[in-house]
């Protein structure tokens, strides 16, 4: 009788795995310091990379770099005016815990701690000063701030579609805590933010040395 055939998408037990991750997806935010009267668009574009080492079939540690929009906030008083756009650029160390696992299908749930540095990109006119016969003067400006601490959790999905090769999904929470003030001569920061996201992605694992 012939062996029966390897399966293709076993894992390697002996392995360390090493697994490399990018995301890309929608952002929410939730909470500004910003008036009640601005046009506050509050919903962006997200994509991130990871990387995590697996030590047990349990559990597995890692990095990730992640960019998300905080989304637009428009404002007109008088002859003032402003059109600013916001982003937040964060380094996380994450620690990834899975509760079930199958041949093709991973449930895990992501915890993570980092640092986060807000962007700032406006235009806009200002009225320099109370005398009616000067004009207000258009203005552009960037400016970076921070970094302040973030916390986030995840609920997500992993799908094996090859040995090496999965799809991923997941639900992110954060919360970054984010100035407020103004950024150098340029606007006020968009305030600390809670942001919710949904990304979709790609991962590949390496067997890297034995345990």
């Amino acid at each position: 009788m012939p062996p029966a055939a390897a399966n293709p998408f076993a894992r390697n037990e002996d392995a360390l795995p090493l697994t490399l991750e990018a995301r890309f997806g929608f952002n929410a935010r939730f909470g500004s310091s910003f008036d009640a009267s601005a046009d506050d668009e509050v919903l962006d574009t997200s994509f991130g990379l990871g990387a995590y080492l697996a030590w047990n079939a349990e559990y597995a540690v890692g990095l990730e770099l992640e960019h998300s929009g905080l989304g637009r906030v428009r404002a007109l008083s008088a002859e003032n005016s402003i059109d600013a756009e916001y982003s937040a650029t964060s380094g996380w160390l994450a620690a990834r815990v899975f509760p079930w696992r199958s041949e093709h299908l991973d449930l895990f749930l992501n915890l993570r701690l980092g640092l986060a540095v807000q962007h700032l990109d406006a235009l806009g006119t200002r009225k320099e000063t109370s005398a009616i016969t000067v004009p207000a003067t258009s203005f552009s400006c960037s400016a970076w701030d921070g970094p302040g601490i973030g916390l986030g959790a995840a609920l997500g999905l992993s799908y094996r579609f090859a040995r090496h090769v999965a799809f991923v999904t997941r639900v992110d929470g954060t919360g970054e805590r984010l100035s407020g003030q103004e950024l150098g001569t340029c606007a006020d920061g968009i305030g600390s933010v809670t942001t919710v996201s949904g990304t979709v992605g790609l991962a590949y694992e390496f067997e890297t040395a034995k345990r």
